[in-house]
């Protein structure tokens, strides 16, 4: 798999075993914040949610998924969310 997505000019990054899966799960700092254009300030909600649809995704280099995917941290099954940082 990891071939095919280079040959579709993707970068695959080795983030563990399945069991490490969940370094890329909600609340991690690897999940859709680096991927994200810095959005406006003053958008209402309604705004907010087309800003989010319309807005291209921004390119993220696999050394910062590693590095991302390494600083995170497992906190409690069901616990509350951890506050994710803002690159």
């Amino acid at each position: 798999m990891a071939r095919l997505l280079d040959v579709l000019g993707y970068d695959a990054v080795d983030i563990g075993a399945l069991a490490d899966s969940w370094r890329s799960e909600p609340n991690t700092p690897v999940y859709v914040q680096p991927y994200m254009a810095e959005r406006p300030e003053g958008l209402s909600p309604e705004e907010t949610g087309r800003w989010f649809f319309e807005t291209p995704g921004v390119p993220v280099s696999a050394a910062l998924v590693k590095e991302l995917t390494d600083a995170a941290v497992r906190g409690p099954v069901g616990g509350p969310p951890s506050a994710v940082p803002r690159r």
